[in-house]
């Protein structure tokens, strides 16, 4: 019966409500049928100004039959409290009520509304009497003012309209400005008229929300239900109108209904417990609390927990089959479901891996994971599942983003990417740990929504051999570039001694044979002489040849730039390809070993496009950018996919590319190709030209290398 007491006060509140919201629709409409009146009125009194703005004795200050026109409209439309003219200077030139003539309308805002706008105005007179002026502006034919018509609203007459509603007893009925001055009310229009008092419940909500329906605190202290909605006009009038029903009447009628239903009902279940009283114990509660018992049972996992009752026609005693039955169906799965996880328990704790299943949010908040994680980083599974944040906040600070940005791509439900992600975790002890992390979204039918499951695994010590590795491809590219250099070295110590020994050697042979071809006693002799001394000049030559072969001397002694213009001149001599080269004339203090380094690229860089570009003309150029010299080569040949040259570096082009940059890379400098099939190539090398700038330029290449890893 208790759930019909519910019902009851429910169909009361629901009808209360209804009352109650016919009220606030009754409310409403009565504020806004007066605010409509109101905007009517105004609305006519603006009309009639324009009339009379067009009749030039109302605003004539030398006609005394101005006075007199308003005196006639004021006795046709008792509504008005005054009309009149006012100059531009807010002096009175004429009214249908007599007024001092020393008042000055100046400083009111409806006036100065009027002047400034050049408009119909509405605003709150100054007077004793709580009146609303109304005012529209007389131009001349140039467009000047030359005189205000206004006509006040005697804001007693309002009441008149509220009386004729027949609003309930206590009801309340107000005007009140966006000021906070009350104009008119009902039923003590002489008390409120003309105060302003903000503070009040009612009058605030008005000034704040404007227009609504609300139960509050009269202005008399009465709690009402109250209407408000503002006055509208062409113009902001800054007027509200409110009207307020009192509590009681709109809550009666609900409250009356309420005491004949709870009468009627109070006898039904009177009725209802003697009959129930009667039949419940033997019909009813000995097989319920059977059936009760039995559940207790099951529920703390009891499934051998049955009912006793008999499998009769009755509704209860089918009840009981459908327990017996479902009880023997749970006893079945739950026997097999304890055998699968058993299963999967040894399955997932026996993998050397993190198995876990997360939620789709931000931090993938687990709400299962497997113990594996106590091992690997010191958590218990509990804790893990209790701190949704636990994951998100142990992945180090650089890999954060990162993994963010993969987290965020498959989280949302439409996605199907897989989350794949290498980085940096920490465990409870704060050793840095490596970890693969890659899960798939399945959907759970049970709850209609997805979640991550996944696996992570430990790959501390692979990283660690990588980095080993990288390290060992450092140490052996350094290597390389050292034995480079020491080659060329050794190739510069042997083009010396070939020049200071056996050309110095040489040459002393061709003078004296020279002295011995002039003395020489016969001329077999002296042909013998010119023979010898013919071979000598030709190994002179070869001589000279072969110090350039093994280490130019001209990028010794005269600069990179002339040994660049030297190599210009013998790949064209040799192999007939106009080569262009054009130097910025900037002094270049390179160190050797750099110096070197950019020698031996640009003469690679040139044997490549002699074998395999194919080429007309090359361009090559040098200049000085900022402590780095920067040699461009261009050529007009059939070009490569840089791609797959870089990718075939057994090729003997491949290699040479990889070769120039890994030397480069050694010396702080980079190599940067560009090239297509068909449009040539152009290559830029960029290098420091002293060690100072190499060794920052190393460090930001490293830095470099090491984002692209991430």
């Amino acid at each position: 019966m208790l759930p019909l007491l519910g019902l009851t006060f429910f169909t009361y509140l629901v009808e209360r409500e209804q009352v109650v919201s016919h009220i606030r629709e009754d409310v409403l409409r009565i504020a806004r049928f007066v605010a409509g009146d109101q905007e009517q009125f105004i609305e006519t009194t603006r009309q009639m100004l324009v009339a009379l703005a067009n009749i030039p004795v109302v605003h004539d200050p030398g006609e005394q039959a101005c006075s007199r026109v308003f005196a006639e409209i004021l006795e046709e439309y008792p509504r008005y409290a005054n009309m009149g003219a006012v100059n531009p200077g807010g002096h009175l030139i004429c009214s249908a009520v007599r007024m001092a003539e020393d008042v000055d309308f100046a400083g009111q805002s409806w006036f100065q509304h009027s002047m400034e706008a050049k408009d119909f105005a509405i605003g709150q007179s100054r007077d004793e009497k709580a009146t609303l002026n109304v005012s529209y502006p007389v131009l001349d034919d140039a467009g000047n003012i030359r005189a205000v018509l206004f006509a006040a609203l005697e804001m007693a007459q309002i009441n008149q309209l509220a009386y004729q509603i027949q609003l309930p007893a206590m009801a309340e009925f107000f005007m009140v400005s966006r000021s906070g001055n009350i104009l008119a009310h009902m039923p003590k229009h002489e008390e409120w008229a003309g105060k302003s008092i903000r503070e009040l419940p009612i009058l605030a909500q008005i000034l704040t929300k404007g227009h609504g329906v609300m139960e509050l605190s009269g202005l008399d202290g009465v709690v009402r239900l109250y209407a408000f909605t503002p006055l509208s006009s062409v113009v902001d009038t800054g007027l509200f109108i409110g009207v307020g029903i009192p509590k009681r009447a709109a809550y009666s009628e609900a409250q009356k209904v309420l005491i004949h239903h709870f009468a009627g009902l109070s006898i039904g279940i009177l009725v209802a417990l003697l009959a129930v009283w009667y039949g419940s114990e033997v019909l009813i509660l000995r097989p319920v609390k059977a059936l009760v018992g039995a559940v207790e049972r099951l529920s703390k996992d009891d499934m051998t927990a049955r009912s006793g009752l008999p499998h009769g026609t009755g509704e209860l005693d089918g009840l009981a089959r459908a327990f017996d039955e479902m009880a023997d169906t749970l006893e079945q799965r739950t026997s097999q479901l304890r055998e699968a996880e058993a299963k999967y328990r040894t399955l997932v704790e026996q993998i050397p891996a993190i198995t876990y299943a997360a939620r789709l949010d931000e931090n993938r908040s687990t709400f299962y994971i497997s113990p594996q994680v106590t091992e690997t980083l010191g958590f218990s599974p509990h804790e893990w599942v209790e701190d949704g944040r636990l994951w998100i906040q142990q992945i180090h600070s650089d890999d954060l983003e990162h993994v963010r940005q993969e987290l965020a791509g498959c989280c949302t439900k439409e996605s199907i990417k897989r989350f794949s992600c290498e980085y940096r975790i920490f465990s409870r002890d704060g050793r840095q740990l490596w970890f693969t992390d890659e899960a798939v979204k399945v959907r759970s039918e049970e709850h209609d929504s997805h979640y991550l499951q996944g696996i992570m695994r430990d790959i501390t010590e692979q990283r660690r051999a990588q980095e080993k590795l990288l390290t060992y491809q450092q140490q052996l590219r350094s290597l390389a570039s050292q034995l480079s250099l020491a080659e060329e070295r050794e190739r510069r110590r042997i083009a010396i001694d070939l020049h200071d020994h056996v050309g110095q050697a040489l040459a002393m042979s061709r003078i004296k044979l020279g002295i011995l071809r002039e003395s020489a006693p016969s001329d077999a002799f002296a042909t013998m002489v010119d023979d010898v001394r013919k071979l000598v000049v030709q190994a002179i030559r070869d001589t000279r040849s072969l110090i350039f072969k093994i280490s130019s001397p001209i990028l010794y002694e005269l600069g990179f730039e002339a040994a660049v213009e030297w190599l210009v001149e013998e790949t064209q001599r040799k192999h007939g390809i106009l080569v262009l080269y054009e130097d910025d004339d900037n002094p270049k203090p390179l160190d050797d070993d750099i110096r070197v380094m950019l020698f031996q690229a640009v003469g690679e860089l040139l044997v490549n496009v002699v074998k395999h570009a194919s080429a007309k003309t090359v361009s090559l150029s040098s200049r000085l950018e900022d402590d780095y010299i920067v040699v461009e080569v261009e050529d007009d040949g059939v070009g490569f996919d840089v791609s797959e040259v870089a990718s075939r570096r057994s090729s003997a082009e491949g290699f040479g590319l990889f070769s120039i940059r890994e030397r480069l890379n050694h010396i702080g400098g980079q190599l940067k190709v560009d090239s297509k099939q068909g449009r040539g190539t152009h290559i830029v090398i960029i290098a420091p030209v002293s060690h100072g700038k190499r060794d920052r330029l190393l460090n930001h290449n490293e830095e470099q290398k090491q984002e692209r890893r991430v």
